[in-house]
């Protein structure tokens, strides 16, 4: 019996918390969530679900504690808060969801958490009849024991849920003879007039009194939401609501996504809701507008024409896409195209245009589930539909420049340098002549693809067309936004953009004009409109500090970072703790150490509440002032770099690309003052953390081609500093890399590659292993060397290596004579 210091209600001797009647049963279901929570998995995720009163919540309630994270009614909680918290950095991850249904809302969730890492899984509660009877004596023995009343000696009833077995155990106890649900509840609103406990009791007391058709329900959130909630399972409350939000559709705006599942789910209510709930910014990016689209195509299915399907397919597919639905976006796309395949048998000039776009949209939905070969293929195939329809009708010449734009970007994607370069060109030539015949129409299209051609080309090092290619779509967007000024915000981007792709390609002096005309318009824009204008200024004076710094303008960079941080304090926001990274290299002293702190402090919240967003920043920035502290505070230096070492970031994979590259560079940072302060462990941990990032990036990310062999490369050098015997395997798995990620080319002028073949010989040289490889790859290294006029004392400690193998050989005399005789490659 549980001890409570009060009396008990009646109605909250039915709540789960108080666990008047102890928790027994469910033993093959609490094995499978005990397997789960001790599962080999670093994160993972269970839903529990099942009809309401079924046990879920004492169920779960058995398992949380500090690793596993109860999160009960979570269909009712925004997604966003849930993708938060599985976000959080929690060591070994465990989060239980509680909620009464699975359905889509759970597919998005669980397609989010595999961004995250976590392995996702899910629990089904059915009712148990065979437990029932035993369930019903308890709880009679139990309620009668607690307020001190005989043991009722009446058989068990008919109940669908542990929670009706407790109601009319509860009822028995009390002397009363009800055993219908109606009966049950009457009886428990009579004896307990209170509010009820529970939300399940609520919702049951609502039903009952809405069987009075006399009674008008509330029109209050809580009121519309426990409505909803009930007719889930009474079927006369799903009435009443169907009722009332098709006459009155605006009460939609009072309700949460979760409760108004159950209208979206039929046809009736779902086209009575379909345009609030469309339009209400509050449900973008949740499941419930796709629901609402496959409740009305279904309905539609039974008397709508083929055409019509396929266009309803192509609307789910994008509402489901926008919901993180991607594996039923991508079956709606494959419907979509399949219904115009069909279509198109029967009329190729009328539908083949549609199936182009069709197949396009199908490219978008592969990429989203990470095919992106097939989505490659997919983007192949509609411009070649496209460039069939353009040959029958000029008209559609723009669909096919829109999607060669498209497969260059696919191209792009999977590192195909050339072939997108090739797509975008053709694209651009397209555009060309479209505008030339129609500049206002086409003007627009133009300046973008201007934009990504100067891309392509840098990517492909042709860095002088590059050049002129930027400047030609700096010309054109200044172009566009002085003849319709609505443009001048996307065009102060784009010239921030080129200004960008400018500087990393060693054009500082063109960046920073760029970077500067991007200032003075939205100076401008700023002005008329502070809210929305401002933080973009503010970022923009960031970016022109930095191009300034990489200039060597040290002056004229921390004038403009200045201004930037100052903006940035004004409007608060993020962009402040990246505005204080920038300015961390321009500052000296105290005043750095202070910069870089801040930035962390700035950052540690929103990487907490917004992972997706802010977790690789937060690591940059911890790294940084790890760095930073070695030469005032080496202690509390450590401390930072230990904390981040320990931390278990679940990084996803589109966060992986856009910020792996700049977290390796802050680790490499770390990992070499590491070094330099003879922390060896912590330094190859974190260099083999780089190590692990490039590789990762590998076809994903510019610099991985060259970053993962240096990285592999460095671990190497720790390792051969700690006395590591692995040294000698991760220095040949460096030249390994080198050869796999550039071509040969690329490696006979490349100095790095030759300081790993030293490296590697140098290392076969002190374990008498391997000569015989060893011998032509210190010859090798220096030919790299010597053809590249590499520094004196750089050539030399090559020829060391050399000379060291040639001792360390069985029969010197003869290797060196092999060495005199080796061809140059």
């Amino acid at each position: 019996m549980c001890a409570v210091e009060r009396i008990l209600s009646p109605g909250e001797l039915l709540d789960a918390r108080h666990e008047v009647v102890p928790f027994h049963g469910r033993v093959r279901e609490s094995a499978a969530v005990a397997r789960w929570r001790d599962g080999a998995a670093p994160a993972a995720l269970l839903l529990l679900h099942g009809p309401s009163g079924v046990g879920k919540t004492r169920l779960a309630d058995r398992f949380a504690d500090d690793v596993v994270r109860v999160v009960d009614d979570a269909d009712l909680v925004p997604w966003r808060e849930l993708v938060r918290l599985l976000g959080e950095p929690v060591g070994r991850a465990r989060v239980l969801l509680v909620a009464r249904r699975a359905g889509w809302w759970w597919s998005a969730l669980r397609q989010r958490a595999g961004d995250l890492d976590y392995a996702a899984t899910e629990l089904a509660l059915t009712p148990c009849p065979e437990e029932h009877a035993a369930s019903f004596a308890s709880a009679c023995a139990h309620f009668a024991d607690f307020l001190g009343r005989p043991r009722p000696e009446v058989p068990t009833p008919a109940a669908g849920t542990f929670h009706d077995l407790h109601l009319a155990a509860l009822a028995a106890v009390h002397g009363s003879s009800a055993d219908d649900p109606v009966e049950l509840v009457r009886w428990l609103s009579d004896t307990d007039p209170a509010a009820p406990a529970t939300r399940r009791l609520a919702e049951d007391v609502l039903a009952v009194t809405l069987l009075d058709d006399r009674i008008e329900p509330e029109r209050t959130p809580d009121a519309l939401e426990t409505l909803l909630r009930a007719a889930e399972r009474w079927p006369h409350a799903l009435r009443r609501a169907e009722r009332l939000f098709a006459a009155d559709p605006g009460l939609v705006a009072l309700v949460g996504a979760a409760p108004l599942t159950v209208l979206a789910e039929r046809p009736e209510p779902a086209r009575a809701v379909a345009r609030q709930v469309f339009d209400d910014p509050r449900f973008h990016g949740d499941a419930l507008p796709a629901v609402l689209t496959r409740t009305l195509l279904h309905d539609h299915a039974r008397s709508a024409r083929k055409p019509e399907l396929a266009e309803l397919h192509g609307t789910l597919g994008a509402r489901a896409a926008l919901a993180a639905l991607r594996e039923e976006a991508l079956e709606a796309a494959r419907t979509e195209v399949a219904l115009y395949r069909e279509l198109v048998q029967d009329d190729p000039g009328e539908y083949r245009s549609a199936l182009a776009d069709a197949v396009g949209d199908l490219g978008l939905r592969l990429i989203a589930v990470g095919r992106d070969g097939a989505a490659l293929a997919a983007s192949e195939e509609a411009v070649a539909l496209c460039r069939e329809v353009a040959a029958d009708d000029q008209e559609c010449t723009p669909q096919l420049a829109a999607a060669l734009d498209r497969l260059a970007l696919g191209r792009a994607a999977l590192c195909r340098r050339d072939a997108a370069l090739a797509a975008v060109s053709r694209a651009a030539l397209l555009y060309q002549e479209l505008h030339r015949r129609n500049p206002a129409l086409f003007r627009l299209d133009f300046a973008k693809v201007t934009h990504h051609l100067a891309v392509r080309l840098f990517e492909v090092d042709r860095q002088v067309e590059a050049g002129d290619a930027a400047r030609w779509a700096v010309l054109r967007w200044r172009q566009v936004a002085d003849a319709d000024p609505r443009y001048e915000a996307e065009f102060a981007r784009t010239l921030t953009s080129v200004a960008a792709l400018l500087s990393a390609f060693g054009l500082p002096d063109d960046a920073a004009s760029a970077a500067r005309e991007s200032i003075t318009v939205l100076r401008r824009l700023a002005s008329a409109n502070p809210r929305d204008f401002e933080p973009e200024l503010a970022a923009a004076l960031a970016h022109l500090g930095a191009v300034l710094h990489r200039s060597g303008r040290r002056v004229d960079a921390l004038a403009a970072s200045r201004e930037a941080v100052g903006l940035w304090r004004a409007v608060g926001g993020a962009g402040l703790a990246a505005a204080l990274g920038e300015q961390v290299d321009l500052l000296a002293g105290p005043e750095r150490v202070a910069a870089a702190a801040e930035a962390v402090e700035l950052l540690r919240p929103l990487a907490i509440r917004s992972p997706l967003e802010h977790q690789v920043d937060f690591a940059v920035a911890r790294s940084r002032l790890a760095r930073l502290l070695f030469d005032v505070d080496p202690v509390g230096a450590l401390r930072i770099a230990r904390e981040e070492l320990a931390e278990r970031r679940r990084v996803p994979r589109q966060v992986l690309v856009s910020g792996g590259g700049k977290l390796a560079v802050a680790w490499r940072g770390l990992s070499d003052a590491l070094a330099r302060a003879r922390h060896g462990e912590p330094a190859l941990a974190f260099a083999e953390r780089v190590a692990d990032l490039w590789r990762d990036l590998v076809g994903r990310h510019r610099g991985a081609s060259v970053g993962y062999p240096v990285a592999v490369h460095r671990t190497a050098e720790l390792l051969r500093a700690n006395g590591n015997p692995e040294a000698l395997s991760r220095a040949r798995r460096a030249v390994l890399a080198w050869r796999l990620t550039r071509t040969p080319d690329e490696l006979a002028a490349e100095f790095r590659y030759a300081d790993a073949l030293s490296l590697y010989a140098r290392l076969c040289a002190q374990a008498g292993e391997e000569l015989d490889r060893a011998l032509p790859a210190a010859h090798r290294a220096v030919l790299v060397l010597r053809d590249g006029r590499a520094a004196p004392d750089r050539l030399a400690r090559a020829v060391e290596v050399v000379d060291a193998v040639v001792r360390a050989h069985d029969d010197p005399q003869a290797a060196r004579a092999r060495t005199r005789a080796a061809p140059r490659p």
